[in-house]
């Protein structure tokens, strides 16, 4: 017990709460439950476009590490197709490894379940309208959620101000499909879930650097605002995690990509 000064429990009693009500027990435990498999949030009938093979690495993991850094200044240059289909690829794609029945896939997730889901919020893509698209990773392509350029101040307020949303070539969210693990583990499958979500997003962030985008995460935003954006409902799947990425401009300086034969 703490003698005195800041405790978890007394300055955040909210999230102290969360964190206590899904510690586990010899006694509380569970059965663990596998669920019925639950297909994704893709609808099927909306506007597709296949993704093409990803644009290949200028760099190796190392230098990627060694390189990733938060970016808050875009050129308004577009990505091209080829460098979104890496990001969602090498981020929270399909590869079939372990043949036809099994989701192998960038990320580690809690029971294999993969509850997340990555939408796509596109200002210039080579080859993609502007718009809000939903990633199906099973089918590596977009659908289309709504169309036409967003506002720039929209995308400012959904992200509390943040500018660099908006200078941003496309803003990846990522939104948790509670009934994928919750079924399984309950409570505790939120906490899963958050760290898958930091998985894949730091997977995405390495992938930039290999591409010689910048990155910048985004942890702020309106929840329910940005759910109605993305068309999902926020009482079953939640938006969890966000990240610009686009080309970095010059005065970014906390990106400079420096030697890792970037040539274009």
């Amino acid at each position: 017990m703490s003698a005195g000064g800041f405790t978890f429990r007394s300055r955040t009693p909210i999230a102290w709460s969360y964190h206590r009500a899904t510690a586990r027990w010899q006694f509380n435990m569970g059965s663990a439950t596998s669920p019925p498999v639950v297909v994704g949030r893709e609808h099927g009938a909306l506007p597709w476009t296949p993704l093409p093979p990803p644009a290949p690495f200028l760099g190796g993991l190392q230098e990627a590490i060694q390189e990733r850094l938060s970016c808050r200044a875009f050129t308004p240059e577009p990505l091209s197709l080829a460098e979104l289909a890496a990001l969602l690829r090498f981020g929270y794609g399909v590869e079939q490894r372990s043949g036809p029945s099994m989701q192998d896939r960038p990320a580690p997730s809690g029971g294999g379940l993969y509850p997340l889901e990555l939408t796509v919020l596109v200002r210039a893509v080579e080859g993609l309208e502007p718009g809000v698209h939903h990633y199906v990773p099973a089918a590596n392509g977009l659908e289309r959620m709504r169309e036409g350029k967003l506002p720039p101040e929209l995308l400012t307020y959904l992200f509390m101000g943040q500018p660099w949303v908006a200078e941003a070539a496309v803003t990846l969210v990522i939104s948790f499909a509670g009934e994928r693990s919750l079924t399984k583990y309950v409570d505790r499958g939120y906490r899963y879930a958050l760290l898958e979500a930091g998985h894949v997003m730091q997977n995405v962030n390495l992938v930039a650097v290999a591409l010689g985008l910048g990155s910048v995460n985004l942890g702020g935003f309106f929840d329910d605002e940005l759910a109605g954006l993305l068309r999902i409902d926020p009482e079953k799947e939640v938006c969890l995690y966000g990240c610009a990425l686009g080309r970095p401009a010059p005065e970014s300086g906390r990106m400079a990509l420096r030697d890792l034969g970037r040539a274009r």
